[in-house]
């Protein structure tokens, strides 16, 4: 029976995962799942229906459906406080449940039920459980929908809540009659056969719209990326450029899904924008689209200057940006001074006579990284044969040092 600690459990629990979904919080979900009793009354209810003890099957679903109200209402009076400002995506993703999550909900329950035939109970699968079938999430998503009105919302997660709920229990009767556990009860033929009947039943009518959501997520996922592969390889142009485009996905009969191309540059003519749309089927997957070209030379073409401006600024900041680095690169290894070195032959060969001529280079040390540390300046100084006075090194050095404006020379002498 569910009450007392248990019931107060359920509903912190609540509170907790009602929490989570408000602040977007997948930690705090997780949490929520990890310490609910959810669990039991539905594992419950797949056991007792394999062993046939409905004493069991009428207390668990009793206790099933308590929990259930316990925690619409828990979550409507949360939902009802004026601290949720924007549905977040941990909402939204339990509104579209798929055959992803009845398959997540039967292997998940048949680790649960074999994880409860072990004599040591005291590892980690049943909270794993709880974890990958996501019970609270969705039920409080239900207290959501009813708290704001948004009967899309209660739908969608009350949808995910029962898939969850029945796949887990059958699960749990599936391993009770595979492992063959002692029945309580007794049916007779007939009856079992209605059972078995009643069971396959529920599960196509459970199972059919999941599939069919399923179905519609992988077709928009499909028509979304062949769309983008279209724009960006059949509008290729040197002098055309696409400034934006947007697709309308309606798969329905009764409407065309429709891509919007907007242009700028050299337009197109109407034969190359009509050889493009017969290859929207064939080349590009994208079967009963219409395809609306508007160019710049188009009465109505209606070029957004606003998203022209966001492509070039965009442009502008990536080439900046890319002159900054460059820059910074060429100050590490530039010289301070740029002066010609034929004009400081010339000046040095004034307090220096002896000279013949002169050389300079600049050299670039690396270190094992491939990063440039210093850049040393290499002088070769020839002088002249047959001099009568050796030459002051120090007053060329010096003198060096000042017009370059680094120490880092280096003089050799031929």
């Amino acid at each position: 029976m569910i009450k007392g600690t248990n019931l107060w459990v359920l509903i912190f629990a609540i509170f907790i995962a009602s929490l989570g979904l408000n602040t977007n919080s997948t930690a705090v979900i997780i949490g929520a799942m990890l310490i609910s009793p959810l669990m039991g009354p539905i594992i419950g209810m797949g056991y007792s229906m394999g062993v046939y003890d409905f004493a069991l099957l009428k207390e668990s679903f009793r206790n099933f459906i308590i929990m259930i109200v316990v925690s619409l209402i828990t979550s409507a009076i949360f939902f009802t406080l004026p601290l949720i400002s924007a549905t977040q995506s941990e909402l939204l993703a339990r509104t579209q449940p798929t055959t992803y999550d009845i398959l997540i909900a039967l292997f998940g329950g048949l680790a649960g039920m074999v994880a409860q035939t072990r004599k040591d109970r005291t590892g980690t699968v049943i909270p794993g459980v709880a974890i990958a079938t996501a019970l609270m999430p969705p039920l409080c998503t239900v207290g959501y929908g009813l708290a704001t009105f948004q009967f899309r919302f209660m739908l969608g997660a009350l949808y995910l809540f029962t898939i969850n709920s029945i796949f887990i229990a059958l699960a749990s009767f599936i391993v009770t009659r595979v492992m063959k556990f002692k029945m309580i009860g007794e049916l007779d033929p007939l009856k079992i056969k209605k059972l078995k009947s009643a069971m396959i039943a529920v599960i196509i009518l459970v199972t059919f719209p999941s599939i069919l959501i399923a179905i519609s997520i992988i077709k928009r996922s499909n028509f979304e990326a062949n769309y983008k592969h279209f724009v960006e390889e059949a509008f290729n142009y040197d002098n055309t450029f696409v400034v934006e485009s947007s697709a309308e996905y309606n798969p329905g009969r009764k409407k065309q899904s429709v891509i919007e191309v907007r242009l700028f540059g050299e337009p197109l003519s109407e034969n190359v924008v009509n050889n493009i749309r017969g290859q929207m089927s064939s080349v590009y997957h994208l079967p009963k689209v219409d395809l609306v070209v508007r160019q710049s030379n188009q009465e109505g073409g209606g070029i957004a200057i606003t998203a022209l401006q966001s492509n070039y600024t965009d442009m502008l900041n990536e080439k900046n940006l890319q002159i900054s680095r460059l820059q910074e690169q060429l100050s590490s290894i530039r010289a301070v001074d740029t002066l010609a070195v034929s004009n400081m032959t010339r000046e040095l060969g004034i307090f220096v006579p002896q000279i013949d001529d002169m050389s300079m280079s600049r050299h670039i040390s690396y270190n094992t990284n491939g990063t440039p540390t210093d850049t040393t300046y290499l002088c070769i100084i020839k002088f002249q044969q047959d001099i009568e006075e050796q030459p002051d090194m120090d007053l060329i050095r010096h003198w060096l040092t000042n017009r370059t404006g680094t120490a880092n020379i280096k003089i050799l002498v031929e």
